[in-house]
Parts: C-alpha cells; structure tokens; sequence
C-alpha cells in the first residue's frame, strides 16, 4: 500500500473518529436533557402531591363542617353560590351522579359517598380560589381520585344543566344597570355610564335587546 493510500485511510478513520465523538457528545447531551426533565417533573408531582396518610376520612373533612355549619357566605367563599343556591343545583345534580353503594367485583367503596361532596369538590374547582393541594386536604382525597371525580362530575353536571332554568345568564334591567352606573360613577369619578367590570372589560348602560 503506497504512502497516499495510507493518508486516505488514516484520513477516513480520523473523520469517523471525530463524527462518531460528536455523535457520542450529543447524544449523552440528550440523555442529560431527559433526566433532568424526569427529575424535573418528579419532583413537581413531589411538590404537589398529597398522599393519603396525611389526609382526614372524607366524612371528618373540612367541606362536612362547610355543609352541615356553613353560612352563605361560606359557601359563597368556596363555591360561588349561597346555600340555597347550591341546594337547589344538588337537587338536579343528585339524579345524574351515580354512586354505588355495592360493587359485584369487590373492591374498595368510593371514597366520596355523598352527593354534596361530589358537586362541592367540582364547584371548588371551578372558583378557581383552590390548588389542587388544597382541594385534597379540603374534600379528604388523593390527587389520583380528584381527578376521577372532576372529569366524571363534569360530564354529568352539563347533563343536568340542561332543561334547569336556573342556568342561565340573566343580563340586568335598564333601570338595574342605571342604578348601578350611579354607584360605580360615585366610586370612580372617571367612570360614567358603566354598570361593571367582567375579565377587563366595560358593560355601559345600554337597553336589553
């Protein structure tokens, strides 16, 4: 083999050689990348996670003393709603939620045995006022049976909203939205002819169409 054939063939192994260390270099780059993304999201789930132990009976929770003690304006606090309000919701929600009391193929009951809790814990969620966190330690159950129950308790609560003539958006009166023009222009001098504010914006006075 001449001294060219040589060059080349060293030449070759080198080029391979440096093609396969920067192959090798990006490739542990990206395996740090992923361990330190699953160590990222482990210990998020760390942070935010409740775990049972430390979780009252959801019979003895901190929402049974809302239910059976409460004022409206606890349960405005929490849901958005008076007592009244939410009773009268409960009513319409109870038929559509399902809990079963036996289970054929064994297992553990559910943990929310009780209807008010249910719409309750989806209600919370909704305010919006909550983490989930607080949410566990509020009802007395694991993030893992949280999320069972909002996903269910939504499809069956837009079920029931459906006919319930409550549910509606009621857009106020002209003479309702003149009256409160007055207070907010009483409040804030610079706003005139504006009854409220809703997500950034301004309602003027106008006529109900």
């Amino acid at each position: 083999m001449d001294s060219c054939s040589v060059l080349l063939a060293l030449c070759v192994a080198s080029t391979k050689r440096t093609l396969h260390a920067a192959q090798m270099r990006a490739l542990c780059r990206r395996l740090y990348e992923e361990i330190c993304r699953d160590e990222w999201q482990r210990m998020v789930r760390v942070r935010h996670y409740v775990t049972l132990h430390c979780l009252k009976d959801p019979s003895r929770a901190s929402w049974m003393d809302t239910w059976t003690r409460g004022t409206d304006e606890n349960f405005i606090n929490t849901t958005s709603l008076s007592r009244s309000a939410f009773c009268m919701l409960l009513e319409h929600f109870a038929p559509f939620y399902n809990i079963p009391t036996w289970r054929p193929k064994g297992g553990h009951p559910r943990k929310l045995q009780l209807h008010h809790q249910v719409l309750g814990v989806l209600l919370a969620f909704y305010v919006g006022s909550m983490q989930r966190t607080s949410l566990c330690k509020e009802f007395g159950i694991p993030p893992s049976t949280l999320a069972r129950v909002l996903n269910a308790a939504e499809v069956v609560l837009s079920s029931a909203l459906h006919g319930f003539e409550h549910a509606r958006i009621v857009w106020p009166s002209l003479g309702r939205q003149k009256a409160l023009s007055r207070l907010v222009a009483r409040r804030h001098h610079l706003v005139q002819f504006t009854w409220g504010f809703l997500d950034g914006k301004n309602y003027k006075v106008q006529r109900v169409m």
